[in-house]
This record gives C-alpha cells, structure tokens and sequence, in this order.
C-alpha cells in the first residue's frame, strides 16, 4: 500500500476528488484523524447542493417506472446539458411535471381499475337475480343484505324453518360457500342480521347500481375496458416525453449521480480554518502509485505526496489478499476470521494446503468427491456464484485423490483392487487386501489414529514456525523468541515429540539430564517469564512487573494453560482419523440396508444411490466444519490475529 496526501485550494477540490474515483483505485481516509483536536483544520460539512436536484429527477423517474441510461449508451449522445444552475432546476422541474402528469393519470386509473374489479368479482356471484338492484336499495320497509355462508351453515338454514325471514336466496356456490342474498322487514331486521351472523355469514357490499346484476357486470366490464385505454394512452404519453429527452435526462442524471456522490466525498476531507486550503489522504496499492502521481499532476495548484505506509503513524493500512489460482478461494475463510494486519503473513495459502489435504483425508471417495467438486463448481460457483462453490470443488477433488488410496468409490470397496494390483505389479508397493491402506483391517485403525496426530504435530510446528516468522518481519522479538508459539515454545514441543518418539515408538532410552535442562526446563522458564523479558527486550523502561508475587501466581496459571493446550491442540487431530473410519461406517449401513435386496434389483440400487446422497450432505457438512474448525482454533490462535482491515476503494470507473 501507499499514502496519498494532497493538499490544494478548495477550488481545486472537485478536480481532484474525481482523479481520486476515476480508476476505483482509490480508498480514502478520514483526513481529521491526522490532526489532533487543537489542529487548525476543520472537517468540511458542506451542504450537498447536488443531491435535492438528484432526488428529485429520481423520484419522477421512478414514478414512471423508467430507468436512466448508462454510460456505454451514451458515448454517442450529442445533446447540450442546461448551462446554468437555474437552467438546470428549470429543466427537471418541466420535465419531472410532464412525467407526472402522464404517470398520474396512468395511476388513477389503475386505482379505479383495481377497485372496479373488486366490485366486478363480488357482483358475479349474483348475475343469477334478475332483479333491478336500484329497487331493492330504494326500498323503504324491507332491507336487502348480500353476502356468503359457508357450505355448513347454509345447510343448517333448515333449522330456522319456522322463521319466514331466515331463508337465502341462493345464487352462485363452490365447494365452500353459498353466496346469496335475504330479505327482512325493518322491523325483524336486528334479529335476522343477529342469526345469519352466528351462522359465520359474510356480508358483501355492492356497488350502486340501477340493473339486474349481470347488466352491470357488463357496464363495469366496458369501464374496465376504457380506464385501461386510458392507462396505455398515458403510459404512451409517458414514452414520447422519454423518447424525447431520455439522452439529455440520462446524460443529466448520470453528472448528479456522480457530483452527489464526488460532494459526499468531501466528509473525508479536511479545510484549514484560516484560509481556502484543504488537505485530503488515502491509499492505493503500490502499483498504482506512478500512474497515480501522473494523473495528479494533470491538475494544476496541488501538492500531492506518496509515502509508503509506515509515514502514517497511528494508521494501519487497509489490506488487500493476493493469491495464485489455488489459494484464492480460500480467502473466503480467511476473511471469515479476519483479514491479516498490514504487514502480518497471509495465512490463504497455509489454509488452502492444509484444508485441502484434511477435507480429503477425512471424506475420502473417489466418486462421493467427484460429485462433490461438479456441484461445487457447477451448481454453487457458476450458477449461484456462491464463494463457499470453488472450496467445495478443490476439496471434492481431494477426496477423490485420498478415496484412490483407500479404494473407495461411492463406498465400494473393491472396485479398485484391479488397479492396485496393477500399480503393484509395476511398482512392488506393499498392499493390504489389494489397497494400499485397508480401514476393514483392525491392525490399520491404530496406525491410522497414530498418523493422524503425527500429522495434527506436524501442522502445529509448521503453525508455530509461521508465527516465529511474522513476529520477526514485524519486529515483535518477544513474541518470535519467548512466547508458547514462539522460539520458547517450538522447541519445547519438537522436544516432546522426540521423547515419546524415542521411547514410545522406537524404544531408546530418555535422552538425559542436558536435554531436559536446556529443551524443556528452559523454554518453560522463557514462556513463564515472557512478559517482562518481551519489555526488556522492546527498550521498555518500567519492565519488572508491579507486584512479583502476582505476577508469580498468573505466570503459573497462563503456563499451566499452555501445557494443557499443547496437549489438547495435537490430540485435536484424532477427529481426522475418526472421521476415515465414520465414513466407512456409514457406508457399511447403507450396504447392509441395500443387502435385503438381492444385488442389482430396483430395491437395491436405491437405498446405495440414496444413501450415498445422505453421506455426501451430511458428511460433507459435517467434515467442512471439523476441518474449518481444526484451522480456526488448533493452527489460527497460533500465529494470526486477524484483526486488519479491508482495501475497499471508491467509486467506479466513470467518463468525464
């Protein structure tokens, strides 16, 4: 990365914001932050003048459902843009009015449109009575009501038998309502209203109307009709006024857009109080800095530095992840974690060799993988663009690779033993029932258990060398030489290693009092005594610790906690082999469910082709975790923190 410091006349401001956008290269930075309070700059609160026009080209745009152009549309485009400012309130006030005057009509009548065939919906349940419906509302002793029973009610009517004025005149039904209508005189109203209720009646309210009902169905209908004539004309009118300013509108919309969005910059900038001079700061990548500088210079009356990061003290620079094709997905968890401090190791390719290897290790078959990696990279990265696809379609390939030396396709165990008795024919490598690692052989579950925490070993040193690294490049010596992930603690844990190697495995005898002194004793004390000595190390003046006898009893319990996670962390990796014997397991199931059926039946194939869906889902799940997992907490915690953040450059590119 690389420090951008411009400082200029404010008149020079706008030029400049706009070299700053142009390439999308550029990330600013909150001027204000370089000043202390007492500082004779002001941060710049300018009201937007931009952003009220803006508005509202975009609100009478939006109510008339178009979308501007874009700039590739109009490269072309020989239109002249209103040269004044009053010119410019002039033209989107006559134009947002033309809009709104077609767009209101057009709403208007989809309003009246959407109420009229509410109404229609409710009137064709009653084109059945071939009655005039304004006689029945103009009566005066007799209420009308319309409306609907459910089927059960209707058919519980027979019970008010004795009651002349609880009857329905039925005139349209379904499978769940009786729609219809009753009569009752004013004075038996009440009670007649009072029992249709009970029976979940649902009154209806028609539209005033002078016809039988199927006359004024067909009068609304032709309303319809006309009120969507009405809608086209508009939304016509609308077109022809689009057509005939939607490249000055476009061009005019698209200068807003980009000086609200240019002006809204200016929050980062500060202005000195007692004059016309701003200063502005931000980053690019290194790369950029020459072509940067170039374009800076176009504008005249500025001053433009570009420093490498470490001139920004008190600001870490943003940081942007750079791998080769392999390890570039594997930003995705990475950046789940936290991006890396400027300056601190990208843990991406770490991640992307050990996830690999411990996602194929743990899901190893040959035909779950290779399902695995087509869905991944077919399904999930190109037809949904899911980041997480391109993982899935790595780490299927390496289940399939490990799957080959287990001999495991879709669970069968034997479809490759023809292979490796040729491999072994050529090669003289040792096989165990015609596959070089054989899981249904008791003797081999030990061994592979044993494997797995020589490999977990293995990726804690590298874990710790990778700190001793990053610490140094950073020139944190205390934390490179005296911590638990450090110098200290790597030769404590190799020297671990090496004694239960020797005696456990090799049988030798325990390597002697020297050793104990200088490759555990020691580096114990280093780690107790790593805080005081890590200041003492770093110039620190006041280095000795306030209160010994506490610092004594919190040193004790830190180190006790070390040794426990050393522990914890190696024994972490039985997960790996336990998940190898899983996944035979399960397979083991599924066959035994499939053996009910004779081999090659429907039955049969089935429950192997559905089981084997089951297994990849689940077990993909579950493995993707346990593997993510052993990278966050038995690896991450040891070298990385995480704690950076993200090169996010503004604007886009944009013409001039």
């Amino acid at each position: 990365m690389r420090l951008v410091n411009v400082t200029g006349h404010l008149s020079k401001l706008d030029a400049v914001l706009d070299v700053c956008v142009e390439k999308g290269n550029f990330q600013f930075e909150q001027a204000m932050s370089f000043f202390g309070g007492n500082s004779d700059f002001a941060p710049i609160n300018d009201e937007n003048p931009y952003s009220r026009p803006f508005a509202a080209l975009s609100a009478a745009l939006s109510d008339a459902g178009l979308t501007p152009l874009e700039h590739g549309q109009l490269d072309k485009a020989d239109v002249q843009l209103p040269e004044s400012w009053e010119q410019l309130e002039e033209y989107i006030t006559n134009f947002s009015q033309l809009l709104r005057q077609s767009a209101g009509r057009r709403l208007e009548a989809e309003k009246d449109i959407a109420r009229m065939e509410s109404e229609l919906e409710q009137l064709h349940h009653f084109d059945g009575l071939d009655i005039q419906l304004q006689e029945i509302f103009e009566c005066e002793f007799i209420k009308v009501r319309f409306g609907r029973l459910p089927r059960a009610s209707y058919e519980r009517l027979k019970y008010y038998s004795d009651n002349p004025y609880i009857m329905l005149q039925p005139c349209q039904s379904d499978d769940h309502y009786v729609w219809g209508a009753y009569f009752a005189p004013l004075e038996n109203v009440a009670e007649v209203d009072r029992i249709f209720q009970s029976l979940m009646w649902e009154r209806l309210h028609l539209p005033d109307a002078v016809g039988t009902p199927s006359e004024e169905c067909a009068a609304m209908e032709q309303r319809i009709a006309d009120l969507r004539e009405e809608a086209a004309q508009a939304d016509s009118e609308a077109s022809a006024v689009w057509e005939e300013h939607k490249y000055e509108c476009s061009l005019l919309y698209r200068m807003l857009e980009r000086r609200s969005e240019s002006f809204e910059l200016r929050r980062n900038v500060a202005k000195y109080k007692h004059g016309d001079q701003f200063f502005l700061a931000g980053w690019i990548i290194a790369a950029d800095e020459a072509d940067m500088r170039q374009r800076m210079s176009a504008v005249e009356g500025i001053e433009c530095e570009i420093e490498k990061p470490d001139a920004a003290e008190g600001h870490s620079p943003p940081v942007r992840l750079r791998n080769r094709a392999f390890a570039r997905p594997f930003e995705f968890y990475v950046s789940m974690y936290g991006l890396p401090e400027y300056g601190e190791t990208d843990p991406t390719p770490f991640v992307a060799i050990t996830y690999f290897l411990l996602f194929g290790m743990m899901f190893a078959d040959v035909g779950q993988g290779l399902v695995l990696s087509l869905v991944g990279w077919l399904f999930m990265w190109k037809l949904k663009g899911m980041a997480l696809g391109r993982i899935i379609a790595w780490c299927g390939l390496s289940s399939a690779f490990f799957g080959v030396l287990l001999g495991s396709v879709f669970g069968f165990e034997n479809w490759l033993d023809d292979f490796w008795v040729w491999v072994q024919s050529k090669t003289g490598i040792p096989l165990n029932h015609n596959k070089p690692i054989n899981v249904e052989d008791p003797s081999v579950i030990n061994m592979l258990i044993y494997a797995t925490i020589g490999i977990g070993a293995v990726l804690v040193v590298c874990a710790m060398i990778t700190n001793i690294y990053a610490r140094l490049k950073q020139k944190q010596w205390g934390a490179a030489l005296l911590s638990q992930n450090g110098l200290a603690g790597l030769v404590f844990y190799c020297s671990l290693i090496f004694i239960v190697l020797n005696m456990l495995i090799i049988g030798g005898p325990y390597p002697g009092a020297w050793f104990t002194i200088l490759c555990i004793v020691l580096p114990l004390i280093l780690i107790y005594l790593q805080e005081p000595l890590s200041e003492l190390l770093a110039g620190e003046e006041h280095w000795m610790p306030e209160s010994i006898g506490d610092f004594l009893m919190q040193s004790f319990f830190e180190l006790f906690e070390v040794l426990l996670s050393y522990l914890s962390n190696t024994l972490s990796f039985v997960r790996v082999g336990a998940f190898i014997l899983v996944h035979y397991g399960m397979m083991t199931v599924v066959f035994t469910i499939a053996n009910f059926s004779p081999e090659g039946s429907f039955g049969y194939i089935a429950v192997v082709v559905i089981g084997n869906i089951i297994i990849m889902a689940l077990e993909g799940l579950l493995v993707g975790i346990q593997a993510l997992r052993l990278e966050f907490y038995e690896m991450f915690s040891r070298f990385y923190s995480g704690s950076g953040r993200p090169f996010v450059p503004v604007g886009t590119e944009i013409d001039g």
